[in-house]
């Protein structure tokens, strides 16, 4: 039965039927799902020593340049920053999508600390696709 079909004399509960039918029937195919609007989050690991805080970004396909970390003696860091659409190097003239699971675009990862730190002491270098930030705790008196 096509669309043109309808009010051709079937009665409503049967094509209330038919509509559940194909509803279910688009829920469980594969198409791509797509993620709420704004920023997503980078998977992050949070590590502790006694004079220090260390954080893990995992920010693969990212440049460096296109990462941001600030941080406040609130205490409070930032990471964020850009991830460009990934693409084969020689991208035939026209690619079907499939699937779609790496996050692209603004990114922002925020966390705040149990105490306060030293935000001139911070330090952050980019590893294989990880950012590793060290931020010191602030020394008591």
């Amino acid at each position: 039965m096509s669309f043109r079909d309808f009010g051709s004399g079937e009665h409503l509960d049967e094509w209330s039927g038919k509509m559940r039918e194909i509803m279910d029937e688009m829920r469980n195919r594969s198409f791509v799902d797509f993620r709420d609007a704004g920023p997503w989050k980078p998977a992050t690991n949070l590590y502790e020593s006694e004079s220090a805080f260390v954080v893990c970004v995992e920010l693969s396909g990212v440049d460096e340049w296109e990462i941001d970390v600030e941080s406040e003696p609130v205490p409070r860091l930032r990471v964020s920053g850009i991830r460009s659409h990934p693409k084969p190097h020689d991208e035939p003239e026209s690619l079907s999508i499939h699937l779609l699971e790496i996050d692209e675009g603004p990114f922002c990862r925020e966390l705040e600390f149990p105490c306060p730190v030293d935000v001139d002491g911070v330090e952050a270098n980019f590893s294989k696709g990880y950012v590793w930030i060290i931020i010191p705790k602030t020394k008591s008196v």
